[in-house]
Formats: C-alpha cells, sequence, structure tokens
C-alpha cells in the first residue's frame, strides 16, 4: 500500500514536466498533488469561494471514498474538487450550473470564448498538460452536434472525451468537456 501511495503521490511531478509554448515551464498539476485549492494561483485570480465539503457517495465519477471541495468562483461558475484520504486531488471538474428546469436543444447554455479561455486555463493548471480554448470550443461543438442526432441518449450523458493518457507510472486520466446542461469541462483519475 505505501509503494502505491508513493506512486500516486509522484504522479503530480510526472504530469508537471510539460512546457508551454515559448519554454515556460508549466506549473505542476493540481492531480495527484496535495493542494490548498484556494491558495492556487488560479483561484486568486478568479476569486475561489469554499462553499462545502461532503463525504462522496458511491455514484460520484471516479474514487468515491474521500471528499468533494465544492467552490463558487467569482463570475458564477462552481469548482468541484475530488480529494483522496491521503489528501491529494484525484478530480476536478469546472462548470456554469445549469438554470431551472429541462435544458432543450433551443436553449443550450454553450461556453462563450472568454469561457472557452477560462476551461483550457483550468484543465493546464489541474493536469500540468497544455490545453487550448479551440480545443475546447472544438469538444462542445461535437458534443452539441451529437446531442441534435438523440437528444434521449444525452439525458443522462457526462460529456465528450476531450483527450485522454497515461501516466508513466500506468496511472489512467481523462479530460471531458460538457456543453449539455452544465457546459464546462473536467478531468481526473478514473474517469472512464
Amino acid at each position: 500500500m505505501k509503494g502505491r501511495l508513493r506512486s500516486v503521490l509522484a504522479l503530480g511531478a510526472l504530469l508537471g514536466g510539460g512546457a508551454l509554448a515559448g519554454g515556460v515551464a508549466t506549473p505542476p498539476s493540481w492531480l495527484g498533488q496535495r493542494v490548498d485549492v484556494a491558495q492556487t494561483a488560479f483561484c486568486r485570480a478568479w476569486g475561489c469561494e469554499l462553499v462545502e465539503v461532503r463525504e462522496n457517495a458511491r455514484d460520484v465519477v471516479g474514487a468515491f471514498d474521500g471528499t468533494l471541495r465544492r467552490y463558487r468562483l467569482r463570475d458564477g461558475w462552481t469548482l468541484d474538487v475530488g480529494v483522496r484520504p491521503a489528501g491529494w486531488v484525484s478530480t476536478a471538474r469546472l462548470y456554469l450550473p445549469a438554470g431551472p428546469g429541462p435544458i432543450v436543444n433551443t436553449e443550450l447554455n454553450t461556453l462563450s470564448p472568454q469561457g472557452h479561455r477560462l476551461a483550457a486555463e483550468f484543465l493546464t493548471v489541474l493536469t500540468g498538460r497544455r490545453f487550448s480554448p479551440d480545443a475546447v470550443a472544438a469538444c462542445e461543438d461535437q458534443e452539441l452536434a451529437e446531442y441534435s442526432r438523440d437528444p434521449v441518449r444525452f439525458r443522462s450523458a457526462s460529456g465528450r472525451l476531450l483527450s485522454r493518457w497515461t501516466t508513466p507510472a500506468g496511472w489512467p486520466y481523462r479530460a471531458w468537456c460538457t456543453a449539455v446542461n452544465e457546459p464546462g469541462v473536467r478531468a481526473g483519475w478514473r474517469q472512464d
């Protein structure tokens, strides 16, 4: 067990090794790290306020043991962070909460170009991998196209795959976008 925990904690260092354009190193990822999310540069810039900490239920995507920490950003976004019992971040999701009542095709909430930039910035700091606003927008467009072909299927859909990778230690990670109901992005461990 201790060897596995060391592998998990080393994961952050492995994920944070990429570089952004211009040779500037990306910050270490939140994933696989013990991070005080409210004290990150991302949260200082966007005004994250912790509003809830709760034990995860068994229906949580990814690892169900641990806690979910919910933050509100000053511009109306919600940030959910999954924290494992050992304290490391396993998943996180940034989204705009759906309005009251069901959302039909003509009322879909899509992200603005500024929303795509924020989503890409969030995924980059969360994962230590580079995400572009154009990739987030394309993912959203693909999900909306699929939704328009089969709205019934998407009533319970959890989004569209944006990226997948495996760490050198063999840990599977996924990033997803969502456009239907609560537009946003998420990424983390065991996000199949």
